[in-house]
């Protein structure tokens, strides 16, 4: 193992020239957003003509129609070497389709999309980015035991979300075996997966400020979405570390909340259970560091993590004082 000291964070962003014009297009699922501005279209009738931004919803079953048609220019990915229980294709396009038809799921859209506004008039357009962010808390891995992140990063290219501010950082972590499986089984249940009812713990001291319980874990898995979600996350729970650092921890299980709002938790506090609730395809864990108490209204942070261990694909495992994670490692606190 090597160390690697507080003052230079393993994997630290730096800009991919070769991504050219490229990296400074949106992508085809960002596109996807301008689908909410034709409800104010059906709204108001004097509006009518912005019903033709709903077209711009196709683009968000563009990762399906990739999955199913591969380019023959793909590069290897990080993750390749997971397996997910969430295929690519019919089950999360007729998932998509379906929560088209839910009420909840699109005022939500709604609101992640005006809540930019805010946040440009925030920052004047000048975004928080891993380079000139100064965090001020020291945070540990939300979990116990070693997990995979199998979506985050702290570059645009391994982004959660690039063009949802607030997700623009956040992390998707799952527990994997040894054959980079994150299920037993067929899949289709979530108990079938290894971090369903898994501990999830506070990242560092602090006080919650919203915690939300009784959101159903939908009973199917393998990419089926909960049809019936009331909240894109499910149960969670979001805890103030600071003055603008707020940590959201998503799509807990039902029932297993041991926190409320109001109270407050210390670093390493088991909070609640890893889930499969809200707007989740298979059971996993999301984590975002934002700077606004509320998840519509935010700003999503690049968050470094303290007393880590990563390990990647072929074994080799370092450990780092501080460190930044990407989607393909394999993630541990030493704490």
């Amino acid at each position: 193992m090597t160390n690697t000291s507080a003052n230079a964070p393993a994997d630290q962003p730096s800009a991919d020239r070769s991504n050219g014009l490229r990296s400074r297009l949106p992508s085809p699922t960002n596109l996807a957003l301008l689908f909410f501005l034709g409800v104010p279209g059906t709204l108001i009738p004097s509006l009518e003509r912005l019903e033709a931004f709903y077209l711009f919803g196709l683009f968000a079953f563009w990762p399906m129609v990739k999955g199913v048609v591969p380019s023959p220019s793909d590069a290897p990915k990080p993750t390749d070497w997971i397996t997910m229980g969430t295929p690519s294709g019919v089950r999360p396009l007729l998932s998509m389709v379906v929560l088209q038809l839910n009420p909840f799921v699109q005022w939500q859209g709604v609101k992640q999309l005006t809540g930019h506004v805010p946040v440009f008039l925030r920052y004047r357009l000048r975004l928080p980015a891993p380079e000139r962010f100064d965090q001020q808390v020291a945070y540990r891995l939300p979990v116990e035991g070693e997990w995979t992140v199998v979506n985050g990063g702290p570059t645009r290219d391994a982004s959660h979300s690039w063009g949802i501010l607030a997700q623009r950082y956040a992390y998707d972590l799952v527990v994997t075996d040894d054959r980079g499986r994150s299920y037993d089984g067929d899949g289709e249940r979530p108990e079938d997966y290894h971090c369903f009812g898994e501990s999830v713990v506070a990242p560092a001291d602090g006080v919650v400020v919203a915690a939300s319980d009784g959101h159903r874990d939908y009973h199917r898995a393998g990419g089926w979405m909960d049809p019936r979600q009331r909240d894109l996350r499910g149960n969670y729970v979001t805890i103030e570390h600071a003055t603008g650092e707020y940590s959201v921890l998503a799509h807990l299980q039902e029932g297993s909340l041991e926190v409320s709002e109001g109270d407050r938790v210390e670093r390493g506090e088991p909070v609640a259970r890893c889930g499969n609730s809200g707007n989740s395809t298979e059971p996993h864990l999301h984590f975002q560091l934002q700077d606004h108490p509320s998840f519509f209204r935010a700003m999503g942070l690049p968050v470094h993590f303290a007393n880590l261990r990563v390990r990647d694909p072929d074994g080799e495992a370092t450990t780092h004082e501080r460190a930044f994670v990407s989607a393909g490692q394999r993630v541990a606190s030493t704490e």
